[in-house]
């Protein structure tokens, strides 16, 4: 069983490098204060944890979920460019990449469609992860 601190901290150490836009992005994490910049673009982490899986007694327990990695733009400025921003995050997590708390990228990210809210436009990116 891996310790869930350590999953979580693998992969908010990997999303802390990534470097989307020019400038680069700010990030917004899990339950840390962040104020959105004046522009409206940032990134925005979020964890979610899975049930477990068993690969028979030999493997054990395998923890599995999912680190989504929102790019996040102002409406009505168009998609291509938070889709771009999106294939730049793909890049970043390449299936097979292994991080620290025996975490590793287990799928091939991918972009969701692009949300549309009042105020912003959310394209997220979908990151699956496993850890022993």
């Amino acid at each position: 069983m891996s310790d869930p601190a350590l999953i979580a901290s693998g992969l908010l150490a990997r999303a802390a490098t990534l470097s989307v836009g020019s400038p680069a992005l700010p990030i917004a994490y899990p339950d840390v204060a962040f104020t959105p910049p004046a522009d409206g673009k940032y990134l925005e982490v979020s964890i979610f944890y899975n049930r477990p899986a068993w690969e028979g007694l030999a493997a054990g327990r395998m923890d599995q979920g999912l680190l989504q990695v929102t790019v996040v733009g102002p409406k009505g400025q168009g998609i291509p460019a938070l889709m771009r921003l999106a294939s730049d995050v793909i890049d970043h997590f390449p299936k097979g990449l292994g991080l620290t708390g025996g975490v590793k990228i287990s799928r091939q990210p991918y972009a969701a469609s692009p949300l549309l809210d009042d105020a912003d436009t959310r394209v997220p990116v979908t990151i699956g992860w496993t850890a022993r």
